[in-house]
C-alpha cells in the first residue's frame, strides 16, 4: 500500500534545504593566494555557499558567490548572505572547479550573523602530492608485518571562533593497523598528501615492538620503499 505524504510535509522538507537570501546584506570575500615558495597562484576558484552540514555539494543552487585568483593571486568578490544556512567559504574545493595540482581549504562560519568582510590577506595553499608507498617482504621472513600510517590529506578545515578561523583536526588523516602477511604480494599504496608535511609509518614485525619512521613529503620526495 502506498503511503501519501502530506503536501505540507513535503514543502517543509524543501524549505529546509532551500537557501534563503538576506536581501539587504552583502559579504566581501578577498585575499591573495601564494605557494610555499611565496609565488602567486592564479586561476584558483574561491566559492561561498550556504550549508547545513559543513559541506559543499555540487548543487550550484547553494552557491552565494564566487571568484577566481588573478595572475598576481588576488581574488575579491561579493557574496550574498543567507539567514537559513550557515556559511562555507571554499578555496579550490574538490567538488566544483577543482585544480587537481593544489590542496583544498574550507572555512566554515556557523554564526547566525555572518561578517560583512572575510579578508584572508596572503593565504598559502600547498600542492597535492600523489605519494607512492611500496611495501615488500624481501627477507622471506615468516613473521607478519603490522603497520599504521598517519599523514596530512590535501584538505584543510577551519571554523570561525570569536572572530578568527581556527584549524580543525581531520580524522581522515590516518590508516589504522593493517597486516602484510608472509604470503602477501608486494603492496603499492598511492596516497594524496599535503606538500611539505610528513608521513608517519609505524610498524612491527612478529612480536617486536612498534617502530616509527617519519618520511618528509615534497615534490622531490614523493615515494618510499619499505622492505623487510
Amino acid at each position: 500500500m502506498k503511503k501519501i505524504l502530506p503536501i505540507a510535509f513535503l514543502v517543509s522538507i524543501y524549505a529546509c534545504d532551500e537557501v534563503l537570501i538576506e536581501e539587504n546584506r552583502r559579504i566581501e570575500v578577498k585575499g591573495s593566494l601564494i605557494s610555499l615558495e611565496n609565488e602567486p597562484i592564479s586561476e584558483i576558484h574561491v566559492l561561498s555557499a550556504g550549508t547545513n552540514n559543513r559541506q559543499l555539494s555540487s548543487n550550484t543552487d547553494k552557491i552565494l558567490g564566487r571568484g577566481i585568483s588573478s595572475e598576481n593571486g588576488v581574488f575579491d568578490f561579493i557574496s550574498l548572505d543567507s539567514y537559513s544556512h550557515d556559511l562555507l567559504l571554499a578555496v579550490n574545493p574538490t567538488e566544483i572547479d577543482h585544480n587537481a595540482s593544489y590542496s583544498s581549504t574550507y572555512f566554515y562560519d556557523p554564526s547566525g550573523g555572518h561578517s560583512k568582510l572575510y579578508d584572508f590577506e596572503e593565504f598559502t595553499i600547498a600542492r597535492k602530492i600523489e605519494f607512492q608507498l611500496n611495501i615488500t617482504n624481501t627477507s622471506q621472513t615468516q613473521d607478519s608485518l603490522r603497520y599504521a600510517i598517519e599523514y596530512q590529506r590535501p584538505v584543510r578545515n577551519f571554523i570561525y571562533v570569536n572572530g578568527n578561523f581556527v584549524e580543525q583536526q581531520d580524522s581522515g588523516n590516518f590508516i589504522s593497523i593493517r597486516e602484510h602477511r608472509p604470503d602477501s604480494d608486494p603492496l603499492n599504496l598511492t596516497l594524496s598528501i599535503l606538500e611539505e608535511t610528513e608521513l608517519i609509518f609505524s610498524y612491527n614485525i612478529g612480536e617486536n615492538p612498534f617502530q616509527e619512521i617519519s618520511i618528509p613529503v615534497s615534490v622531490e620526495n614523493n615515494s618510499y620503499d619499505f622492505e623487510y
